[in-house]
């Protein structure tokens, strides 16, 4: 795996390396002096490292900052045109492929379709879109990432199962390194979310965070100190099946009652279906012209707007179960930020109030004062630039 980007794993001889190229990186720019002062570094030494790193290609200077006085600081930056980045997002109906340069610009972008295909043949697909995206690079390609559903042992890079396209125990990272020689890493979508949100998004200036996906099921991603809380067998997180009403249905893992089970999206069009099959009248029916089978969540958010009775009822029966689950999750962790996403933040403006009222009673008020509930956007590609920022952790 040696010399992929030249001479730069050469040039990573030491920390003092690696801690300064990741100070740049994660702060976008930073000159020399304020290198100095977050890594406790010397300015002779920052200023030698700094000069092997512009030596090799990997950082450059870009722009002069504000004078205090004397000489104006040059504020340095990763060189995007160092190396590029090779990401595959692997979804229910869908493969985005992606390459990205050294500052995660997308460069080239493939969209695959993967639906009613077998699980082999989407292995097949993975490899042929890498190496399709591999030839329009015209850089070193450094490092290969690959987010898939469901759990995932990182560090080895297997996916345990991804539920969506029924893989088990399918060794990613080997296959990918094997056949490339390039470094793979491999992580499941909502701690590739969870990161990039907090390396580039809501939660940049975040030491500690519950980041919770809510979409047809329930995920969650625990940042504790800066880092993932991952378990003891790598699949920390499962908040989604924790059990809320002891009385409530049967959720998908086989128990009764699970947060997923009455606070997701999939919950909110069960619960939709069963009103209008027991004579309730709802829009919604007119809009799939009797067809349940084609319920979405965005139809019901839809009916929502149009001030349906059903709809805007069963939209706060999920709001308010979401606000218990939270309550329990503020409980527990004390965190800094809650952070929501997934298909339910497009309902942000009908579920909001509902939501922090709900958290605010039923949690703790010294762990609720010191904790922001937020939604993120569900439009930006979080689980993008997370991945990116794995593989760049691995390898700077």
């Amino acid at each position: 795996m040696a010399d992929l980007i030249p001479v730069s794993y050469k040039l990573l001889k030491g920390m003092n390396e690696s801690l300064i190229l990741n100070v740049i990186r994660r702060n976008g720019y930073a000159s020399r002096s304020e290198i100095a002062k977050i890594t406790n570094l010397t300015p002779p030494t920052v200023t030698n490292i700094i000069n092997r790193l512009i030596d090799s290609g990997l950082v450059k200077e870009d722009k002069l900052g504000e004078s205090s006085g004397g000489r104006p600081p040059v504020f340095l930056k990763i060189n995007n045109e160092a190396f590029n980045l090779i990401i595959l997002i692997i979804g229910t109906n869908a493969m985005e492929g992606y390459l990205v340069d050294a500052e995660i610009n997308i460069k080239d972008k493939k969209y695959v379709n993967i639906k009613n295909e077998s699980q082999d043949s989407i292995l097949g697909l993975l490899t042929k879109t890498i190496k399709e995206i591999k030839k329009s690079s015209k850089n070193k390609i450094a490092g290969i990432g690959v987010v898939v559903r469901g759990p995932v042992r990182s560090s080895q890079g297997i996916s345990v199962f991804s539920p969506n396209i029924g893989w088990r125990n399918v060794p990613i990272k080997e296959m990918i390194e094997k056949e490339f020689d390039i470094p793979a890493f491999v992580e499941n979508d909502v701690r590739s979310m969870a990161l990039g949100e907090f390396y580039n998004g809501v939660a940049k200036d975040v030491e500690n965070m519950v980041f919770l996906k809510v979409s047809y099921g329930i995920g969650a991603t625990i940042i504790l100190d800066g880092k993932i809380y991952r378990g003891i067998n790598d699949i920390a997180g499962e908040i989604g099946h924790t059990t809320i009403d002891v009385a409530g249905p049967k959720c998908s893992c086989g128990n009764y009652g699970c947060f997923e089970a009455v606070a997701s999206e999939k919950a909110l069009i069960n619960n939709v279906i069963k009103r209008i099959k027991e004579g309730s009248k709802s829009i919604i029916y007119q809009y799939v012209a009797g067809d349940f089978d084609n319920i979405t969540p965005d139809l019901v958010y839809k009916a929502v707007e149009e001030n349906d009775d059903i709809a805007s009822a069963e939209l706060k029966k999920i709001a308010i179960y979401l606000g218990i689950g939270i309550a329990n999750i503020v409980n527990v962790f004390n965190p800094e930020l809650v952070l929501i996403t997934g298909g339910i933040a497009r309902a942000k403006q009908y579920i909001e109030d509902v939501v922090i009222e709900t958290i605010k009673n039923r949690s703790f008020e010294a762990s609720y004062a010191t904790c922001r509930i937020e939604f993120s956007n569900p439009d930006y590609n979080a689980a993008l630039m997370g991945i990116s920022n794995i593989i760049l952790d691995g390898i700077l």
